[in-house]
């Protein structure tokens, strides 16, 4: 499936004889679609699903264009799902290799599936990161920033956090988990299945896309001087080690947990802003959960092999 309005230009274009080229070296006939609006690829996805046949889908466009997808193939073991990033993000690609890697068609085609956990919310699913607070403003800050010559996607998110922090952004909330109650005052948080998000931001370093676990970032206001500093390292995965500690310069700000589920509600008169994979949404009570081994997802063999984030997939 084609999002055609993903990215800068109109990816139909130049993959539409890509593909039919790569399917004939492969010997299979594969059904293109170049989606015609919002929703509809979330209702092609449903379809393949319900028909029951074995399928595997390829969402070719950015997070959003896999987003939907995912909706409708949730649930269904024998639909595998797979991405070739046309977007401006492309995030989801980054938990594995590059967006270069997936653009191979060749491989694409030659892809094994694993099973992976989703992000089950009463919003959807999502398969990388729920984010909230100060994080979900600077997503609905981004395509502003991405019209601007030269901003790509991590320059884009960047720019969208200076200005987010210009502001006065924080709410108080009351969090619940599997073992534990907080309350306290936060300017973002990060429900994280996969590390990536932000155009290459690594929000959670060692997150696993199949160990039944979300990793819960919750960051404290920061005083601007040190805001810039911090997000540089923030964007390198250098606020966690490898046990899930959180390194000396983020202690005094930064909370981390894993978990299956959480539980957020606003205590402030304020709905606070969402993205569940790049969609925004306003809430005042939030909800996540594991949605254990509820996708099949598919990765050229070269990057299955060596991707640390299926550490527990295949056993």
């Amino acid at each position: 499936m084609i999002n055609p309005t993903a990215g800068k230009a109109d990816a139909s274009v130049t993959l539409l004889p890509q593909i039919r080229a790569a399917a004939d070296r492969a010997g299979v006939t594969p059904s293109v679609v170049v989606t015609r609006r919002a929703g509809h690829a979330r209702e092609v996805a449903a379809a393949c699903a319900e028909s029951g046949e074995e399928v595997r889908i390829y969402a070719c466009g950015g997070d959003g264009t896999l987003n939907e997808i995912l909706q409708g193939a949730a649930g269904h073991s024998q639909v595998s799902v797979g991405c070739i990033p046309c977007g401006s993000g492309n995030d989801y690609v980054r938990n594995f290799g590059t967006p270069s890697d997936f653009l191979d068609l060749d491989a694409q085609l030659s892809a094994l599936s694993y099973p992976a956990d989703l992000i089950r919310t009463p919003q959807g699913y999502g398969i990388d990161i729920y984010a909230a607070g100060i994080d979900a403003q600077v997503a609905n800050g981004i395509p502003k920033w991405r019209r601007v010559p030269l901003c790509g996607g991590t320059t884009a998110y960047t720019l969208s956090i200076l200005e987010a922090i210009c502001s006065s952004f924080r709410h108080t909330l009351r969090i619940r988990t599997d073992s534990e109650e907080l309350e306290g005052t936060y300017m973002m948080l990060a429900i994280c299945n996969a590390k990536m998000y932000g155009g290459g931001y690594c929000a959670a370093p060692y997150a696993s896309m199949d160990d039944g676990l979300l990793d819960v970032v919750l960051l404290k206001p920061v005083p601007r001087l040190r805001l810039a500093g911090l997000l540089q390292s923030y964007r390198k995965g250098q606020h966690l080690t490898p046990d899930g500690q959180v390194t000396k310069p983020f202690s005094p700000y930064m909370t981390f947990f894993r978990t299956s589920s959480i539980d957020i509600q606003v205590l402030d008169a304020r709905p606070l802003i969402t993205t569940l994979d790049g969609e925004c949404s306003p809430q005042m009570n939030l909800h996540a959960e594991v949605a254990r081994r509820s996708i099949h997802i598919l990765l050229p063999p070269k990057l299955a092999q060596n991707a640390p984030v299926l550490q527990a997939m295949g056993e």
